[in-house]
């Protein structure tokens, strides 16, 4: 009888240490794994990878990877293949006249295994477009690089960042079409921090945004999560952020947690869902129409590591 008290004591604590009598972990949500992940030969896994995804992609920062990146707003060795500025207020080191500041290849730089998208206040005569600017900034993007189609084949990017704080900080990690005749829309705002939005009284919020629809003519279906800062404390510590694309919907995650939804014929019509090949583009940036207030220069974007995952077949 001792004996059978001590087993079935094991067997409770067992459960309750790895919840395997249940085989679910209620800190992360449907399809997303947190147990072994030897089953997706995933060596370097968060365990926040969903079940029958395989690593395709992979950058630690080490070194900044020409293979994979290429920085400001075009192709490092092809200035035809480029993201689509305005051409009335952007150029090749600004997109348009909604940023602040001038993209300068020094603010973009590896230091210890981490990628730093910097912020700096300092004066710069530009030269495309032409102006005068008070900051400059670092951007960096995949066009031609790194590509996927989350639609064609499920897909799954997750990152290890730090997002800065500050009212005119406008960070970013987005998708952009990257097929041969590349239009926008579409453009899928992965993670779009704003320390204010605009011309409101809207601070401290994390976009999740689907921009859709023709360039004229432009729809945009967002989510924002608030109290960004204070509730996840970002610019000081890192957080694992995911996000999956697949045929049917987007879900976006924090450490595991699932925080937003889009659904195809729900929250974006069935004709708009994203059916393109995109790539990556992540950037620092400063909203030109918000003032300093409590910004302090420098400030990173900071990423540690990007992994892309692809759903087996």
């Amino acid at each position: 009888m001792h004996k059978k008290i001590i087993y079935i004591a094991l067997f409770f604590s067992f459960c309750f240490v790895f919840n395997s009598c249940t085989g679910e972990d209620n800190s992360v949500n449907e399809n997303v794994n947190t147990g072994d992940n030897n089953s997706n030969n995933n060596t370097n896994s968060s365990g926040y990878i969903p079940q029958n995804y395989s690593m395709i992609k992979e950058d630690n920062f080490s070194s900044f990877n020409t293979e994979n990146w290429s920085k400001g707003l075009t192709h490092d060795s092809d200035p035809t293949i480029r993201m689509k500025w305005n051409k009335n207020t952007g150029g090749e080191n600004l997109l348009n006249d909604n940023y602040a500041g001038y993209l300068m290849d020094n603010n973009v730089y590896v230091k210890d295994g981490l990628l730093y998208l910097e912020n700096k206040k300092e004066s710069i005569s530009g030269t495309d477009p032409v102006g005068e600017f008070n900051y400059s900034t670092g951007w960096i993007n995949s066009l031609q690089k790194i590509n996927f189609n989350g639609t064609d084949n499920g897909i799954y990017i997750e990152l290890k960042v730090k997002f800065p704080k500050g009212d005119k900080v406008w960070p970013a990690i987005w998708l952009i079409d990257d097929s041969e005749n590349r239009v926008w829309p579409p453009e899928i705002d992965i993670w779009e921090y704003f320390g204010q939005f605009f011309r409101t009284n809207r601070k401290d919020e994390m976009w999740l945004r689907y921009i859709y629809g023709l360039w004229n003519d432009k729809y945009d279906h967002s989510s924002a999560l608030e109290n960004f800062q204070s509730t996840y404390n970002s610019s000081t510590q890192f957080h694992i952020y995911g996000f999956n694309w697949t045929n049917n919907n987007m879900k976006w995650y924090i450490d595991g947690q699932l925080v937003h939804t889009k659904t195809r014929g729900v929250e974006v019509p069935n004709l708009d869902w994203p059916n393109k090949t995109m790539c990556m583009v992540m950037n620092n940036g400063l909203m030109r129409v918000v003032d300093e207030g409590n910004t302090t220069f420098p400030n990173s974007l900071i990423i540690d590591y990007l992994r892309i995952y692809q759903k087996d077949n």
